[in-house]
């Protein structure tokens, strides 16, 4: 297990899938689409007094409260706490650019270069 994914973690509540890499929410997934959320207002705020995985059984039934500077986000409760896949982690809208996640990084790499000059 690579050292970035022990950051991870996901807590899930009845409807929603909130992933963190240590407090900051990088990914929101609506759980009956599996699809994600890119602009849930919980996107990229920190999460306050997230516990450690090992004694995330405590956090079952907790709300969890994310806050930003210009907003605030309180969950319905928490009904498990997970580890995420490695597929997961690469879809986080923290991995893309823009509030976009994109299929084929090397496009938007190719998008980004200058137009080549009209020929004369």
């Amino acid at each position: 297990m690579s050292e970035d994914r022990r950051r991870h973690c996901v807590f899930f509540t009845k409807h929603t899938e909130y992933h963190l890499r240590d407090a900051e929410c990088v990914g929101v997934r609506d759980r009956s689409s599996g699809e994600w959320m890119l602009k849930h207002a919980a996107l990229r705020l920190m999460a306050l007094a997230i516990p450690e995985l090992p004694d995330s059984e405590v956090w079952i039934g907790q709300r969890i409260h994310f806050w930003g500077r210009d907003t605030d986000v309180l969950t319905s409760p928490v009904v498990a706490v997970r580890r995420p896949s490695i597929d997961e982690v690469f879809d986080y809208v923290s991995q893309a650019r823009a509030g976009m996640i994109f299929e084929n990084p090397s496009s938007h790499i190719k998008s980004s270069l200058p137009s080549p000059a009209p020929a004369a």
